[in-house]
């Protein structure tokens, strides 16, 4: 492995007690309502006693609570405070957030950093408009995320065909490209310009153009990317746009430079 290069994730196929912690607590997390262990252990195809012994472990963590008198569980809102430290001791938001903050108040529109895993991107920092809570965390495909386009542009050419969308790839929106041709024409162009464009593949009413920031790591992992209304591309135009978010990558990768 090449100095200072990051591992890829390798594939796991058994079920480890660390993953099957995370998938109850997501269980918990989309369920309406407080769910005793039997329903848990049905619903996540568990034997009882496994579910009875992850839920102890998850309510020792405190991100699961258990109401005494009716013995149904739910996630424990102290999960937030671990998901706070998670969002604010993160190396690249310390260093980053008050550079997304100053741009996206002087653009008037959101900034987001992205990161790649596998075939999706990871908004791991937020600030401005269509920023914040629901924001952080939220994810989307290479094909459909400008972030991820940049980013796999700046990754060999034999790499590119792990992202590239096919026909079982899900269409987001109307707008969405599934064309593998076109996507590899999109990162060629990426690869020049320095940015890529969603247009409306991910939300209907949102554009975004992202450029890639560069860390001392390889392969390449995050870009950041400027969110506007599809309306108002034509105010702030493309070409503004685009130079914005250069000056603001090349700001960003300064953050990461030794002694930074």
């Amino acid at each position: 492995m090449t100095e200072g290069a990051m591992p890829r994730p390798e594939t796991e196929n058994r079920k480890t007690l660390l993953s099957q912690g995370i998938d109850l607590v997501r269980f918990l997390a989309h369920s309406r309502h407080a769910l005793g262990v039997t329903e848990i252990a049905e619903k996540m195809e568990l034997p009882k006693s496994s579910a009875f012994r992850l839920l102890g472990v998850l309510m020792e963590l405190r991100f699961v609570q258990k109401n005494p008198a009716t013995q149904r569980y739910t996630i424990s809102p102290e999960i937030f405070r671990f998901v706070y430290e998670v969002a604010h001791e993160f190396a690249p938001n310390r260093k980053l957030e008050d550079v997304m903050i100053r741009w996206a108040q002087k653009l008037d529109c959101a900034v987001y950093l992205s990161m790649l895993s596998e075939r999706c991107t990871y908004v791991v920092s937020a600030e401005g408009p269509l920023g914040g809570t629901f924001a952080l965390g939220s994810a989307g495909p290479v094909y459909a995320s400008s972030a991820g386009k940049v980013i796999v542009a700046n990754l060999p050419e034999e790499e590119w065909v792990f992202y590239e969308p096919t026909e079982k790839d899900e269409r987001l929106t109307s707008y969405t490209n599934l064309d593998p041709a076109r996507f590899r024409k999109e990162l060629l162009a990426a690869r020049e310009s320095g940015v890529a464009w969603n247009m409306r593949e991910t939300t209907p009413e949102v554009a975004s153009v992202a450029a890639l920031v560069r860390e001392p790591l390889y392969p390449p992992r995050m870009a950041v990317a400027l969110l506007v209304s599809y309306e108002e591309v034509a105010v702030h135009d493309r070409v503004s746009l685009e130079r914005h978010v250069r000056e603001l990558a090349a700001e960003l990768s300064k953050g990461f430079r030794p002694g930074a």
